[in-house]
């Protein structure tokens, strides 16, 4: 960690006020999804929502996937509207007040959902502006670009350490303590960037990249109006003939998360702003971002079905301690660091020798498909009711972590690269669109979860990670001229 806290030193203040926001992002996102399962899933009487499994599952698959769509919104805005900081500003500081409606005590399944909705806002607002404000500050600066964004990975894993502390508080003093306590380190590492980021950032960010005509606002505002009167018409007609069940809806957000960052990737290379050169560049991206759904298809199932498993299946009680299913959350991020502090330097040593990010990210895939197929084991050789020793989810962390931190860092930082002038945020967004893509799939999957066929779930979710990266070595050379022709 000496050498990374060297390389962080050698950073820009601008950089180290946004890793502080990626910081306490992170301690907020991972903190509150961690516990937030187990929330819905717990029987009333111990403080829980009293959810069964199943529906649990989906809500969290939704929620995940609607976080990533409702981006389109912000990222939009901060290149045709307002720029990146206000954004960013103001999205932060909704999902302060929304995770601050968890803490409530007896809030209920009223103040759950309103929270729910007003996260999904507030990662609309936000959309993609951090990143692209890091993708801006190193804008003429591109060595230093995979590094910056290696190091952005590193840190917000840090901040994932919060479930093993909101684990804890909600263990001793209830899961509203353990949502306050995600309140206070976003609240905590946002003021910062509310006092300095006009000292450190200058007027970086301030500029609309691609500013809309007076006429085409109110086009957009007529737009807007009329898709959410459509919206909530035909969502009200579904729940008034009682067509809209949460297995429905589920399927339906995961089938929005899949077509729409098909249809936005196309609209953007076929956008007359967008030159023939940087057409290319985003259409070979696209076999990244196939990729990266795909590995959130399998870290879905982390958040999802694995840590109901541990929840019931896993022997919680190590060396005398009792432990939260919640705080198996934090393994991945302690994982992030180590892993992603033995990477980059290992890119900084290897230079223009280190290999290219097809070659990279196809590994990356490899190791995403080798954690659902690792998770057969337990599954075939115990029965449902004995209680498995935890180091086989840490196991299963091990490998799709050392495949995140080849693809995650990569893909980010491709994004910011390839991206065209007039899409700098959006073409960010388009990388979290293929995480929603990936959710959405994972919401699907839930659908065809059933206890006692785990084996051929995890089987075809594994085998589908391992092709893809095979496909992507195979044909690295070929995708790595492709990108900086």
């Amino acid at each position: 960690m000496a050498k990374q806290n060297g390389v962080i030193s050698q950073q820009p203040p601008a950089f180290k006020l946004m890793a502080l926001g990626s910081l306490g992002t992170g301690f907020a996102t991972y903190a509150v999804s961690a516990i937030m399962i187990l929330y819905l899933y717990e029987p009333l009487h111990l403080g829980g929502l009293g959810l069964d499994r199943i529906t649990a599952t989906q809500i969290m698959a939704v929620f995940s996937s609607l976080g990533y769509v409702a981006g389109i919104a912000g990222s939009y805005a901060a290149d045709r509207l307002v720029g990146l900081r206000k954004p960013y500003l103001y999205g932060t500081l909704l999902k302060i007040f929304a995770i601050a409606l968890l803490a409530v005590p007896h809030g209920g399944r009223l103040l759950f959902f309103a929270s729910l909705v007003l996260q999904v806002v507030a990662s609309g607002v936000t959309g993609q502006s951090l990143n692209a404000l890091v993708g801006l500050i190193y804008r003429q600066r591109g060595t230093m670009r995979n590094t910056a964004f290696t190091l952005l990975y590193i840190i917000s894993n840090i901040g994932a350490a919060g479930p093993i502390v909101t684990g804890a508080v909600a263990v001793r003093f209830g899961y509203n303590a353990g949502f306050l306590v995600a309140v206070f380190v976003l609240a905590l590492t946002t003021a910062p960037y509310v006092v300095l980021n006009r000292r450190y950032l200058g007027d970086l960010g301030v500029t609309v990249p691609d500013p809309l005509l007076p006429t085409e606002r109110r086009r957009l505002a007529l737009r807007v109006l009329g898709g959410a009167v459509i919206v909530a018409a035909v969502i009200g007609g579904a729940l008034w003939a009682g067509w809209l069940t949460a297995g429905r809806f589920s399927s339906a957000v995961g089938i929005l998360g899949i077509v729409l960052p098909v249809w936005y990737m196309v609209a953007i290379v076929r956008s007359p702003k967008v030159t023939k050169q940087e057409a290319r560049h985003v259409k070979t991206y696209s076999l990244f971002l196939i990729g990266n759904s795909i590995t959130m298809l399998v870290y879905g199932q982390a958040t999802g079905i694995l840590s109901l498993y541990t929840l019931d299946q896993v022997n919680l009680n190590v060396w005398g301690w009792h432990l939260s299913a919640a705080s198996f959350q934090t393994i991945p991020a302690v994982l992030a660091v180590l892993f992603g502090s033995v990477i980059s330097g290992l890119w900084t040593r290897l230079g223009r020798r280190q290999p290219n990010a097809s070659l990279k990210f196809g590994i990356g895939m490899l190791f995403w498909g080798a954690g659902p197929l690792f998770m057969i084991l337990p599954l075939r050789l115990f029965p449902a009711n004995v209680k498995v020793s935890p180091l086989w989810i840490v196991m299963f962390y091990v490998l799709i972590i050392a495949g995140e931190t080849l693809t995650s860092p990569i893909g980010t930082a491709l994004a910011s690269e390839v991206a065209p002038a007039a899409y700098v945020t959006q073409m960010m967004t388009v990388f979290t669109l293929s995480q929603a893509a990936g959710s959405g799939l994972s919401a699907i999957a839930a659908n065809f979860y059933t206890p006692g066929h785990e084996v051929v779930y995890f089987l075809v979710i594994g085998a589908i990670a391992v092709w893809w990266g095979i496909v992507m070595l195979i044909a690295n050379r070929r995708i790595a001229r492709a990108i900086v022709k």
